[in-house]
Formats: C-alpha cells, structure tokens, sequence
C-alpha cells in the first residue's frame, strides 16, 4: 500500500509534466490593456490571439493607430501612383512619390489620428465609447448620437472648409511656384494669399462636393468601432482625392 501511495504521486507528475509540453505547443498572446476607461472606452483592444496568423488579423484592433499610419501611407503613395499614370507618364517620378509617401504618413497618418481621435473625442466626450458600443445599443444612445452628429458638423463646416482646402491649396500653390521658378519670376504676391484667393473663387463648389461625399460617409465613419475610424476614412479619401484631382489637379 505504501508502494502504491509513492507510485501515485510520480503518475501525477508525468501527467503534470505532459499536460505542460502540451501547453507549450499552442501559445496564446494576448494585446496590452486599454489605454483608456475598461467601460467600452478603450482605442485598442485587449485581445488574445493564436500565432503568427491571428496575430495578423488581430492587428488593427490591437494597434489601431499603427495600423492608421500604415494605412495612411500605402493608400497616399498609391494615390499618387495613380494620378502619375493617369497623367500619361511613362517613368514614375519617385521624388514626387516619396513626397506623397511622406505626406501620408507624417500628416494623413500622425496628424489626422490627433485631429480626428484626440481633438474630436475630447470635443465630443462620448464618441469612442458610443462607437465601440453593439449596434442594438447605439440605437438608444441618446448623447452618443448627439455626437455623432457633431462630429460630423465638426468635420465637414470646420475642419475641411476652414483647414483642409486652405492647406491643400496652399501646397499646391507652392509645388507650382517650386515647379514654375526655373522658367519664370517669382510672383510678388505672398504664395498663401495667392492660394487663398483661388479656394475663395472655388469654395462653393468645392465644399458642396465635398459635403455630398463626406456628410452621408462620416455618419458611417463615426459610427463605427473606433478602431476601423480611420482606415475606413482612408478608404472614402481614396475615391474623394480622385474627385479632387479632376476638380482642381490641371488648374495653375
């Protein structure tokens, strides 16, 4: 019997030790914590994963801002891709890519994270957790809808008619300063006056093409999980640079 009771226990080690190298085979990783409020407040989220390919497909809810630069800069430097073949080049010009490429990534990719989830949740205090909420429960969020809305104001009366065209103007005014320096005087007008006069001549329609796009998509863009906010809008911005470019991209 006291033979038995000392065979016992190493039965339970091998087991122990069996159940162990079993566990060792199948690893689960799980994300850090929530930067923010546990309550449905958090950008990223804490997730666990198996391997290489859940560790792929978890990614953007777990890194949502490092996915928002990436995504960022693939989707700015395509753009110009596609604008430089339209243009009938036969070489790319990967000076000008490179810009764009860097563009993305500094202004569309750090920038536009601080414009659009910082500022905006900080104006608009419950819009991450309205937007991390199941649908059935947005549908009764009364301050989350109100914010909604007001993010949606915010971006398209505010930021886009008083920021982003002035900004996009100004650039390109002076890419053809830049690029009619070498063949020409420098105008005497300052370059930003230069390129404010010519957004006040287009911005009607400028804005009511813009606001025709944007208004209905950020209803969707703000709605959805905070995580999926800005590649979801870098993937309306794709369509709308190309409606920029037709507007405006051939005007001097």
């Amino acid at each position: 019997m006291l033979r038995a009771a000392h065979r016992f226990p190493a039965r339970v080690g091998r087991c122990d030790r069996a159940q162990t190298w079993q566990q060792r085979g199948r690893r689960t990783y799980q994300a850090s914590r929530p930067r923010l409020d546990a309550k449905g407040d958090g950008i990223s989220h804490d997730i666990q994963y198996d391997g290489l390919w859940g560790a792929i497909t978890t990614f953007p809810k777990r890194q949502p801002f490092a996915t928002n630069v990436i995504v960022a800069t693939v989707k700015t430097s395509v753009a110009d891709l596609i604008v430089q073949k339209a243009e009938g080049k036969e070489k790319v010009d990967w000076q000008r890519n490179g810009a764009f490429t860097a563009f993305g990534f500094a202004y569309l990719g750090i920038i536009q994270w601080f414009i659009y989830v910082t500022l905006f949740t900080r104006l608009c205090p419950h819009a991450i957790r309205f937007a991390n909420l199941p649908f059935a429960e947005k549908l009764k969020d009364r301050a989350g809808q109100m914010d909604l809305v007001k993010q949606t104001c915010l971006d398209n009366f505010v930021h886009y008619t008083f920021v982003y065209f002035p900004v996009f103007y100004v650039i390109k005014e002076g890419i053809n300063t830049v690029t009619a320096s070498s063949q020409a005087p420098a105008p005497a007008e300052p370059l930003v006056s230069r390129a404010l006069a010519k957004y006040w001549r287009n911005a009607v329609q400028d804005n009511l093409y813009m606001w025709a796009l944007w208004v209905p998509f950020d209803l969707i863009i703000y709605a959805v999980p905070i995580w999926m906010r800005l590649p979801l809008n870098h993937s309306v911005s794709l369509a709308w640079t190309m409606i920029l470019s037709a507007l405006r991209g051939s005007e001097k």
